[in-house]
């Protein structure tokens, strides 16, 4: 493959790879490298889908080299929103309701049958589901993340970004690395990677790991079969062979294996009603969940870690796959074959009602999801006109089986006899094809001025049944939904137009200025799930979604001063999107809460990011990322109320007279999960000791700004900001070969939520989930290279 630019490695404990570059502090290069390396060196990154100067790429992406993860203990899809300003995680019960957004803008759906915002790509292959690659991060060359819209280059559900991972590849010399981790919670990571040459023609890499961790959420119920919950368990394998067939050929084959069983899921009680006028048990006035958990000790409560349940929490998740990637070079070209098969499985239960009563018993889900892509790509990356075009096809199935079931407190209201159990099975099937011709384009007019333009034109074939029973010797089903006499079904078939344009301009080698507007795509969805109801009543067609489609513009600085030592990256950003796919969990007639799935008219978002990276001295790097993200409802006329919402102008609308509203007018409202302001700041000294020996330290901040959890603009799910801290220390020994070091993560032990929302069975009551990132950790760490 032709090679224009020059690849900086990073090595060690040391390395960070950011916006601007790999930045090796001086002395731990020469242990490693054989010489210095600055910021001046080329940083390499495939962010358009081939190589290219991280500098010279026209769009907003931020890198992080694994070593750079690594020397933070990001270890988790979920941590990388700590260090990823405009990236937002939200941590659902379970991988399936989990969801990422960018710059305010992502899907999180508890519903099988429509995909994220944000894309998930491991090795150039796009995961069906952002759920499949909810797994640890080990052994990695870097994560990218690309902000705003990418469909042009890497196809289906990319209309908020992409967050693309690319793993470690064989070694053309051999390489052991072995990792030990321990810290709180009796966290012991274990990492081992062996890589290097076969014979002349034939490379590879293996790497094994194993994640766990005592769970930190406490269940105090007396005859509780899980004392913890929230644990950590996973392990996993990736093997990675390279062929060199002679001339500018090779073929690169992987495979991979993941599994995560762990008792987790677990919300906590923030705070319960006192009952009253549409309060408590349904909405009937009677509080249950706040009495009954406070019989066992419960104290509810922004920093409450405990809970007293009787049902079984568990999430197995694995992911697995295989892939081959055939590239070869033929004049000015280089072709590139992508063939990939990956499998997804996710099966959970979890207790949600937060109480040892039979309310929600159970509360389960199990997912299969297959799918099999193919994607080609022609290749010219030299000359004063250089272009990508691709093709690409994508077929996934899913399969999902989901049961809830209990009494639902109408038991406890007279409605069904003591302790009678209901419920509701749902089957749900879905198939998806994508197919896609692509092209992108760039030309020099002048050495300064460059123009790119790109285009995708796609297919997208989608169909599904979803159908609900009852749960078999049970005598009705869960109070809220229906049974259907025969399978609901719907079919959304789609050809549409991704577009992408822009031009550069360079004052300098070290100072460019960009611009560009681009117009993505999010394929319809289909409402599946146990409160799915006809579009008409007695009906057979499955409700669906439209569209999601945003129009984006951009506009980017890119500089590097003082002999590349300052570098200083800004973009700014508009977004508008039409047919915003939202959720919310409205409230039924029966009392209870479902999960409901509609397009609001649309959503703006804007803002601006920067980079700023410093390395005044030999040793020293001084680093900040911030994101400013305003992003609102612009149009969202006949959006849900939130509960106890009231009514009256400017507020939940009434149009029965009963004093109950059924809608709110959300325009101007801003969108969950999506803060004003994150900040990040990083410092890092490293100084030799002799020449085998270094010592360095490490201080990273990060500020979250104020944000909501509630897609209706529920005040009670405010999740206040706060400031993490984290440090480490260590030494760097044997000339690179080996690093011990300490860490403490949130050492200032500031206590938040990742989310809050209503507690099932509790109008006016509200959960929590806490991540281990709202505890003060400590640890420390062994790595040993050959």
């Amino acid at each position: 493959m032709k090679k224009t630019t020059k690849k900086v490695v990073c090595a060690g404990g040391s390395a960070m790879l950011v916006a601007s570059g790999c930045l090796i502090p001086e002395a731990m290069a020469q242990s490693f490298e054989g010489a210095g390396a600055s910021s001046s060196d080329t940083i390499v990154v495939t962010a358009q889908r081939r190589e290219q100067d991280i500098q010279d790429v026209p769009l907003s992406v931020l890198a992080l080299s694994g070593d750079a993860l690594a020397d933070r203990q990001i270890d988790s899809f979920d941590q990388l929103q700590f260090v990823a300003p405009g990236l937002v995680f939200r941590a659902g019960i379970n991988p399936r309701q989990s969801a990422t957004s960018i710059r305010g803008i992502g899907t999180g759906l508890f519903n099988t049958g429509i995909e994220g915002s944000v894309a998930v790509v491991v090795d150039g292959v796009v995961l069906g589901r952002e759920g499949a690659g909810l797994f640890d991060l080990i052994d990695l060359e870097r994560v990218e993340v690309l902000r705003g819209p990418q469909g042009t280059l890497f196809g289906k559900n990319a209309s908020a970004g992409v967050i693309s991972i690319v793993t470690a590849n064989p070694s053309d010399e051999f390489e052991a690395y072995g990792r030990v981790a321990y810290g709180s919670y009796n966290e012991l990571n274990l990492t081992g990677v062996v890589s290097g040459p076969v014979s002349d023609n034939v490379s590879f890499r293996m790497t094994g790991y194993r994640n766990t961790r005592d769970g930190y959420v406490d269940n105090i119920f007396p005859d509780a079969r899980q004392d913890e919950l929230n644990e950590r368990n996973e392990f996993g394998i990736r093997g990675k062979v390279n062929f060199d067939l002679g001339g500018d050929a090779r073929l690169l084959v992987s495979g991979d294996f993941v599994r995560r069983d762990q008792d987790a899921g677990a919300l906590t009680l923030l705070s319960t009603s006192q009952g009253g006028a549409g309060q408590g048990l349904l909405g009937f006035g009677v509080p249950v969940v706040g009495p009954t958990a406070a019989g066992f000790g419960v104290n509810p409560g922004p920093e409450n870690l405990d809970v007293a349940v009787d049902e079984i929490y568990f999430q197995e998740s694995e992911a697995y796959g295989v892939s081959a990637r055939y590239e070869n070079s033929f004049g000015d070209f280089d072709f590139v074959s992508i063939t990939a098969y990956r499998g997804w499985t996710s099966d959970d239960n979890n207790d949600a009602d937060n109480t040892p009563l039979p309310l929600l018993s159970p509360n389960r889900s199990d997912l299969d999801q297959e799918q099999f892509s193919q994607e080609l790509q022609l290749i010219d990356s030299t000359g004063q006109l250089r272009y990508t075009l691709g093709a690409f096809a994508f077929y996934q199935e899913i399969d999902e089986i989901a049961q809830q079931g209990g009494t639902a407190g109408l038991d406890l209201l007279g409605a069904l006899p003591p302790g009678t159990l209901v419920g509701t099975t749902m089957d749900a099937e879905i198939e998806e094809t994508n197919l896609a011709l692509y092209g992108q384009a760039e030309y020099d007019f002048t050495d300064a001025f460059t123009t790119f333009a790109g285009l995708r034109v796609l297919r997208s074939e989608l169909s599904g049944s979803n159908q609900r029973t009852v749960i078999e010797g049970r005598p009705a089903p869960f109070p809220g939904q229906n049974v259907d006499a025969a399978p609901l079904t719907a079919d959304e078939d789609d050809t549409a137009v991704v577009w992408r344009v822009g031009g550069q301009y360079r004052f300098t080698d070290d100072l460019q200025l960009f611009a560009s507007a681009a117009r993505g795509y999010k394929s319809a969805g289909l409402v599946t799930g146990l409160a799915a109801e006809p579009v008409t009543p007695g009906g057979t067609d499955l409700p669906t979604v439209d569209p999601e489609i945003p129009l984006q513009f951009e506009l980017g600085l890119r500089s590097q001063w003082f002999g590349r030592s300052l570098t200083v990256n800004l973009t700014g950003f508009h977004t508008q999107i039409d047919d915003f796919q939202a959720q919310a969990l409205v409230p039924t007639e029966s009392g209870l809460a479902q999960f409901l799935v509609t397009n609001a008219g649309s959503v703006e978002t804007y803002g601006f990011e920067g980079d700023v990276i410093y390395q005044p001295t030999a040793g020293l790097t001084l680093q900040s990322t911030f994101a400013y993200t305003k992003a609102t409802y612009d149009d969202f006329g006949d959006a849900p109320c939130y509960p106890l919402q009231p009514v009256g102008p400017n507020n939940c609308v009434d149009t029965t007279g009963n004093g109950v509203g059924e809608f709110q007018d959300l325009g101007g409202q801003t969108l969950a999960n999506a803060p004003e302001w994150v900040v990040n700041g990083l410092a890092r000294y490293e100084r030799p000791l002799n020449v085998n020996t270094s010592a360095f330290a490490q201080l990273g901040v990060q500020y979250r700004g104020e944000t909501i959890s509630d897609n209706r603009g529920d005040p009670a799910t405010i999740i206040d900001s706060y400031t993490l801290v984290d440090v480490s220390a260590g030494l760097n020994l044997y000339g690179g070969r080996a690093t011990v070091s300490v860490f403490g993560r949130n050492i200032t032990d500031e206590f938040f939520p990742e989310s809050i929302v209503g507690q099932p069975f509790d109008t006016g009551g509200y959960a929590q989930f806490l991540s281990l990132e709202a505890l003060q950790t400590w640890g420390g760490e062994v790595v040993v290279r050959f």
